[in-house]
């Protein structure tokens, strides 16, 4: 690394220029805060997991990484589908008690088929956020809570 002021070499680790004494704390600071600063691709490297995580738990790419607009796709997208996930239990539910006994394999057959459709919904939230992408999920991917 080089000086700024007068550009004599100095060690990574010093904070100040031996030759001018230019304090370089600064500098190794924004040096560092620049390869920190993970490009969209390196963050969805570093937090793929934790991206597809985020369709059973929601909240996992905010606290993990609150400043990623990814992890806040993400975790919108879970949230989206677990507020449609209870929404629908709920009414399956209604429906259900509001049907006689008799009917109750047209009941459960709803029941069972609406924890499929709930199931393939986390499913392809979590391919895409394996792949990288930010595609919002069929039919309710549009609704947007976590800004």
């Amino acid at each position: 690394m080089n000086c700024t002021t007068c550009g004599k070499e100095v060690a990574e680790t010093v904070k100040f220029c031996d030759g001018c004494g230019t304090p370089l704390s600064s500098e190794q600071e924004n040096m560092q805060g620049t390869v920190r600063s993970a490009s969209p691709n390196q963050e969805i490297k570093e937090h793929k997991g934790i991206f597809m995580l985020s369709y059973v738990l929601f909240f996992l790419p905010l606290i993990s990484c609150p400043t990623s607009k990814i992890g806040r796709f993400h975790a919108n997208q879970g949230l989206v589908l677990l507020i449609t996930s209870v929404v629908g239990n709920i009414a399956v539910s209604i429906l259900s008690s509001l049907l006689t006994w008799r009917l109750w394999a047209i009941t459960s057959f709803i029941g069972w088929a609406w924890g499929i459709v709930v199931l393939a919904l986390i499913i392809i939230g979590m391919v895409n956020a394996n792949k990288g992408e930010q595609k919002p999920l069929p039919v309710i991917g549009g609704f947007t809570i976590i800004k």
